[in-house]
């Protein structure tokens, strides 16, 4: 024995599952919404007060290419500047910097142009360590 059912329930079911059917296959049939590329322009600049600056550029033609900068130049002096290029080709970028510890390579899509770090970052570098506690 099972559980009766009236007509008018398995109707009422048989619409659910129809209209289920006829949404999935409406998203399945569609298709996908594809954003084109639009131009735009933006930036950023801004200081601590106390030596540190910090900025972005960015621009975009609307064909996919992106071209920009950014960077930021510290108290000590020590400085990053990153020019980059992202399109058909990839990403692209030269680095000119002054930080301790870098050399003149290239790695990747990534050319390092550097120059001698400041005085005072070499010479933090070059102190003792002090103990854990």
């Amino acid at each position: 024995m099972g559980i009766p059912v009236s007509t008018s329930t398995l109707f009422t079911s048989l619409i659910i599952v129809v209209m289920f059917t006829v949404v999935r296959m409406q998203h399945i049939l569609t298709p996908p919404f594809v954003e084109l590329p639009r131009p735009y322009n933006f930036g950023f600049e801004f200081g601590d007060g106390l030596g540190m600056s910090q900025y972005r550029h960015e621009t975009a033609d609307g064909t996919g290419s992106v071209k920009g900068s950014y960077g930021y130049l510290d108290p000590l002096g020590v400085f990053r500047n990153v020019d980059y290029v992202a399109g058909m080709d990839g990403f692209k970028s030269i680095i000119r910097s002054n930080e301790p510890g870098l050399s003149n390579h290239v790695a990747a899509d990534a050319t390092y142009i550097v120059r001698p770090a400041p005085p005072a970052a070499a010479a933090q570098g070059l102190r003792k360590a002090a103990p854990l506690k």
